[in-house]
């Protein structure tokens, strides 16, 4: 009897600790803007990375003067996009994209998270939110 009920505290005690690292998962709410409009942009990949626990998408966008910024994206998890029907050949380095993504909070920093990416054909990809709008502020 004194067994078991060791067990069972053990078993309880290593849930609960496992269970802990599961609140340390960010939010998107808290990295990137999600009260103001997405930017969308025409961009050309860099780098795509098909990676847990997030999705890594490299590119070049020219800002309103003409100059090349180098932007992260932050998409969903490969999980959660190959059950949608994507891959790490959805894009490839040189595509060129019109990409829709809500920029980082920390000011200055040329970072974001995925709304969707639109290939260069007009196809549709890699859709993050079902609530992302179909226009952004404008293609810059």
């Amino acid at each position: 009897m004194r067994n078991t009920s060791c067990a069972a505290v053990g078993m309880v005690i290593g849930v609960l600790a496992l269970s802990g690292s599961m609140f340390a998962h960010h939010g998107t709410g808290i990295s990137y803007d999600l009260t103001v409009p997405p930017i969308t942009a025409k961009a050309v990949i860099t780098e795509f990375k098909w990676a847990n626990p997030h999705i890594g998408i490299y590119v070049d966008i020219k800002d309103e003067n003409g100059h090349v910024e180098n932007w992260s994206i932050e998409g969903n998890s490969p999980y959660n996009w190959a059950r949608m029907g994507w891959n790490r050949k959805t894009l490839k380095v040189g595509d060129e994209i019109t990409l829709t993504f809500y920029r980082s909070k920390v000011p200055g920093v040329h970072a974001g998270v995925i709304a969707k990416a639109v290939l260069a054909d007009g196809t549709e990809v890699l859709r993050f939110q079902r609530d992302t709008p179909t226009q952004g502020d404008g293609v810059r």
